[in-house]
């Protein structure tokens, strides 16, 4: 565990401090990878993009099990600045159900159903083709009403094999119970065709720290499909973990204009 001086003694660095400086770092490879890999120089990299690009996601997801239930419903707005940089904008509703979970801004004692929508501003960083790392912050309204910080990485591995490999990661810091939730999702192409694309490997989730305490973690089977036509993804991931058996279905869709 990291630790910090404080006053002649050393105390344990908390979660959030911990997650900031990883956002950092992570932060400061991809803007070297970019510099690297497309060869611009740092005046090329903040050009405006000319046209711009406006971007709509609509997405939606539910999570089931015997101790936590929820449903999530949201769009992104993705507007570009430079061919690297898009700022992003983000509003989801979020409607718990029952217990509490890897993605709950909730203390342990609250029950019953609760609903709360949560709005996002950020940037969206694309140092390299199928590579993407946006940092987000915001607040909750509703029965959650505090703040919430967030990073979500994707990249895609062997691009050019007929076996693709798509890694992501996701973590969130929720203020109001002090808990740190991740992410992860490690796919492959196991086959496509001229308008489909279908993914299978694992995921999973591991969350704690505040009013959850020790690690938690959640994992299982991860599917996916793509279907090129509708600029649509589907996915499906079942498991076993803290939240016991439990099931997830999502979808997002993407609309994209040039100005």
């Amino acid at each position: 565990m990291g630790a910090e001086r404080h006053r002649g003694e050393l105390r344990p660095i908390p979660w959030i401090a911990r997650y900031e400086v990883s956002a950092l770092s992570l932060l400061l490879l991809v803007l070297l990878l970019a510099t690297d890999a497309r060869g611009d120089s740092p005046a090329g990299f903040l050009d405006l993009r000319s046209p711009g690009r406006i971007g709509i996601n609509l997405f939606g997801s539910g999570f089931g099990s015997d101790t936590y239930a929820r449903t999530t419903a949201g769009l992104q707005i993705e507007q570009s600045v430079t061919h690297y940089v898009n700022v992003v904008a983000r509003a989801a509703s979020y409607q718990i159900y029952q217990g509490k979970g890897y993605d709950s801004p909730f203390s342990a004692g609250v029950v019953g159903t609760r609903t709360f929508e949560r709005f996002q501003g950020g940037i969206d960083l694309v140092p390299l083709l199928g590579t993407s790392l946006t940092i987000l912050g915001g607040h909750d309204v509703g029965n959650s009403s505090a703040p919430v910080v967030e990073g979500d990485f994707s990249t895609w591995l062997l691009f050019h094999s007929t076996h693709p490999i798509n890694f992501a990661f996701n973590s969130t810091h929720f203020y109001q119970n002090e808990v740190t939730s991740s992410r992860i999702d490690l796919r492959t192409v196991a086959f496509s065709t001229g308008n489909l694309l279908f993914l299978a490997g694992g995921g999973g989730a591991i969350w704690g720290g505040g009013s959850v305490g020790k690690p938690n973690g959640q994992g299982g089977v991860d599917l996916s499909l793509y279907v090129r036509r509708w600029n649509t993804h589907f996915e499906l991931q079942s498991g076993y973990g803290s939240s016991h058996l439990y099931g997830l279905v999502g979808f997002s869709t993407h609309l994209g204009w040039d100005e």
